[in-house]
């Protein structure tokens, strides 16, 4: 039975290919915009330059619906699997006031860092890989080496029955990794997960970084788009792609309703640091909260990078010295086994 597509969406490759592709056609609908292009004919082109054939087609739906009088919200969420949640709102109030233009450059801009920082973080665990691919490939050989074997055939069938079960392990490891997320999302256990992850030390802090910078930047878009704060507070939150976070979403909005403070309503999410809530109380209170929230997400989304950075840097420390450790042991082992084995073999007055 084949999973359902949105329960497949959550492995990690689906995500990082759906998030370039989101980036692209949100700059390509940015600049048709400043072009002046009305939004019918738009999306027609954007259908033909759409960068895969499923974007396409989902893109032509939202070109018929548009061309029928429906607003651009609604048209687009008629695509869910194509866009995130947030992004459908801001696209609603964007429309709605006008802002457009402002909402699809910040959206792509900022896809394009989240891109580039996960890429940079891909990166540096490369040489870690050559380490474990060192330890698959050539652990068997040193051990063929040091069996004491002579033919040929010997020495390549000796060879393969190392080779295979590592060459498993290995691909067992990556298969895991990628439907991991798909499983976790099957038994419906995301949010607990999620809270678990947001809990590890140093990897908690970072993904609480990120998800903070994304969520100050969608709130000062949602409030620059004319969203009232109830529904700029929920998109914002909703925005963190976190479902320990997404789940408080409705709580965050109900102390507005009931005319409590933004500050009131971010604090009970554990996501923003002291200082980071200091200065939007601070904001709220004085009116500034527009120009703080500018100013806010950038200086967060630096504090992210640090903190992925260390992050990188610890993780691929561990996996890059828990690569070599095996592959100094298997070296130890072929060096050392034969010298145990004259002396085992001299101890019991054998010829060795």
């Amino acid at each position: 039975m084949l999973l359902p597509v949105s329960l497949w969406s959550k492995n990690l490759i689906s995500r990082w290919t759906r998030l370039r592709k989101q980036e692209v056609f949100f700059r390509q609908f940015h600049a048709l915009i400043r072009a002046g292009i009305p939004l019918p004919t738009a999306f027609v082109q954007l259908r033909s330059f759409a960068p895969d054939e499923a974007f396409s087609a989902g893109l032509s739906k939202v070109a018929k619906l548009v061309a029928s009088g429906q607003s651009l919200g609604d048209a687009l969420k008629s695509q869910p699997a194509l866009f995130e949640a947030d992004q459908l709102e801001l696209h609603s109030a964007a429309e709605s006031s006008g802002s457009l233009d402002t909402v699809l450059a910040a959206l792509a801009t900022h896809l394009e860092e989240v891109r580039r920082l996960r890429w940079k973080a891909f990166i540096s665990s490369i040489w870690p890989a050559y380490l474990l691919a060192l330890v698959v490939f050539l652990g068997p050989l040193v051990r063929v080496g040091s069996s004491g074997v002579k033919s040929l055939g010997q020495v390549g069938g000796a060879y393969l029955s190392g080779l295979i079960p590592g060459l498993m392990t290995a691909m067992a490891l990556v298969v895991a990794i990628i439907v991991f997320p798909v499983l976790v999302a099957a038994l419906r256990a995301e949010a607990a997960w999620d809270a678990f992850v947001l809990r590890l030390p140093g990897v908690g802090s970072a993904l609480r970084s990120m998800a903070a910078s994304r969520a100050l930047l969608t709130l000062g878009l949602s409030l620059s788009a004319g969203l009232e704060i109830a529904r700029a507070v929920r998109v914002a939150v909703v925005s963190t792609a976190r479902p320990s976070l997404m789940s408080q979403a409705e709580g965050a909005v109900a102390v507005i309703r009931r005319g409590g403070t933004l500050f009131e309503a971010l604090s009970g999410l554990g996501l923003f640091s002291r200082q980071t809530l200091g200065q939007l109380g601070v904001a709220e209170q004085t009116g500034t909260l527009d120009q703080t929230l500018k100013r806010l997400a950038p200086e967060v989304h630096e504090d992210t990078i640090r903190a992925v950075r260390l992050l990188v840097i610890v993780v691929v420390g561990v996996i890059g010295a828990a690569a070599l450790f095996v592959l100094v042991s298997t070296l130890l082992g072929a060096i050392m086994g034969p010298i145990k084995s004259y002396y085992d073999m001299a101890g019991n007055g054998l010829p060795p």
